[in-house]
């Protein structure tokens, strides 16, 4: 008996070293398989887990007028949990997987502190230089990229708008995807 447990042993130490040495192509393709779908049903997992712990506790406290309901009773926690973490999990992760360069930073709090608020055009172009693109009463400047690393890199480019009114003195400002994009 015990042979045959150091020979299960020895096999599938044999196993594993065999598909790392061949399986370099197939380890990298199973890892990618895992990160893609680990992404996209990480949300879904976690409302499943949440779900059985709280029909965990709530199968104990469940009294006798209610136990014939409880198939519907744990039904429903799963599928409030699912539909719960799903909106807000993805949301979660799209967030925290979000990186903005350096010049995004910069744009955004200048956009957000309302700054350029009242000033003329020439002060704005003696500010922020010349614009990538402009018409009669808007400059629109590069405003950076923000890079979303949890769908491996994707990038969003973004535009600093600046609105002036009828004086040429800046009426608001937004940072948005460029026109037509």
């Amino acid at each position: 008996m015990k042979n045959k447990k150091w020979l299960i042993i020895v096999i599938i130490i044999i196993s594993i070293l065999f598909l790392f040495r061949i399986g370099n192509v197939f380890l990298l393709n199973i890892l990618l398989f895992i990160w893609i779908f680990g992404t996209l049903f990480f949300p879904y997992i976690l409302g499943i887990v949440i779900s059985v712990i709280i029909i965990f506790f709530v199968r104990k406290r469940l009294t006798d007028k209610y136990q014939k309901y409880d198939m519907l009773i744990y039904t429903v926690i799963t599928i409030l949990c699912i539909f719960v973490f799903s909106h807000i999990g993805y949301k979660i992760m799209l967030y925290l997987s979000e990186k903005p360069d350096k010049v995004y930073t910069e744009m955004k709090e200048l956009n957000d502190s309302n700054e350029l608020i009242g000033l003329s055009k020439d002060e704005v172009l003696q500010l922020l230089g010349v614009p990538s693109d402009s018409t009669d009463d808007m400059l629109i400047y590069d405003a950076g990229k923000v890079t979303n690393y949890l769908f491996f890199g994707e990038r969003e480019f973004y535009d600093l708008f600046i609105w002036f009114d009828e004086n040429d003195k800046v009426s608001s400002t937004s940072i948005d995807l460029p026109r037509g994009g």
